[in-house]
């Protein structure tokens, strides 16, 4: 099932917007690009298949299948087993099974919509907070240079001079633009680091809080179905002159139903946890896209093993 979702884990890459990135960096003109490649690729499959959730997936997964073969066993052994089905019409399970799903989806839904806000709101804090460091810390470093470049640069433009003494002037001046941009380079990667650490423990507490609303829904919608399944039952039991139609979903297969959106969360939370950890890598090593697959010879960098590091960190 995760093969369906991994088609669109490119687009979702491409779009992605890096939570730890900028911190209100602004622009500098003075940095120089550096020569490397700006494309990154990675393995989706083997980054799916290393992530610490994955393994809950595949136990999710085989319970799948355990309650498909149950259900399918069951309801082969029933129509065996009795001349006429008494079991709920199929089109009543059918639209209830439809509407159990959408309620289920729906309230998911809201809820990871919700806890996005909450979480949106808190990181635009913490980056305003350290937008305000970044530009202090700008003002302090501009102190330092900028009267010296400015006076190198004014030298440069009106003072007549040797070719050699321009040149050392040019060197002199490429020297200071440098350790400027390199000291709010890695200051912006200190600011990146904190903010990634601050939202680390409210990430964690809103996929747990996700996760456990998911299971409630989860277990009421059994108990719902189980309900309604026996009153559409005796229903269709005590009409008069009403022949048994022959056994339709079953409450495995309703059961099987659930089983498959818990599987379908799971692999969101997948997904986007290894979303976000590449869009953090890109980030960090300077790449404009990440490619999930790609047919066409391009310099990239396989980004595959960083990301599954940061995701099992």
């Amino acid at each position: 099932m995760l093969n369906r979702t991994k088609i669109v884990f490119l687009a979702a890459l491409l779009t992605v917007t890096v939570l730890a990135a900028g911190c209100g960096t602004k622009a500098t003109p003075e940095t120089k690009t550096a020569a490397t490649p700006q494309v990154g690729v990675i393995n989706v499959d083997k980054a799916i298949q290393a992530h610490p959730k994955y393994a809950d997936y595949q136990r999710l997964q085989r319970e799948y299948n355990t309650l498909t073969a149950q259900a399918a066993a069951e309801k082969q052994s029933a129509q065996q087993a009795q001349a006429q089905d008494t079991a709920m019409p199929d089109d009543a399970v059918q639209g209830l099974n439809e509407a159990l799903g959408q309620e289920f989806n729906t309230k998911v839904a809201a809820k990871q919509n919700e806890i996005s806000t909450r979480l949106n709101q808190k990181a635009d804090q913490v980056r305003r907070d350290l937008s305000g460091q970044f530009d202090a810390y700008t003002k302090e470093i501009d102190s330092t240079y900028q009267s010296e470049i400015f006076s190198l640069q004014l030298k440069l433009k009106t003072v007549q001079l040797s070719k050699e003494e321009m040149e050392a002037l040019q060197k002199q001046l490429e020297q200071l633009q440098g350790e400027r941009s390199a000291k709010l380079a890695a200051k912006d990667k200190e600011l990146s680091a904190q903010l990634e650490a601050a939202m680390a423990p409210e990430k964690a507490a809103a996929e747990k809080e996700l996760s456990a609303y998911a299971a409630e829904v989860n277990a009421a919608l059994q108990q719902q179905a189980a309900a309604k399944s026996a009153e559409i039952a005796a229903r269709v039991q005590t009409a008069p002159l009403q022949p048994q139609a022959s056994q339709g979903r079953s409450e495995l297969e309703q059961k099987a139903a659930l089983k498959s959106q818990e599987i379908a969360v799971l692999q969101d939370s997948i997904i986007k946890d290894i979303q976000d950890k590449t869009a953090k890598i890109a980030a960090e090593r300077g790449l404009e896209a990440v490619l999930g697959v790609y047919k066409v010879n391009i310099t990239a960098v396989d980004i595959t093993d960083a990301v599954i590091a940061e995701v099992k960190k």
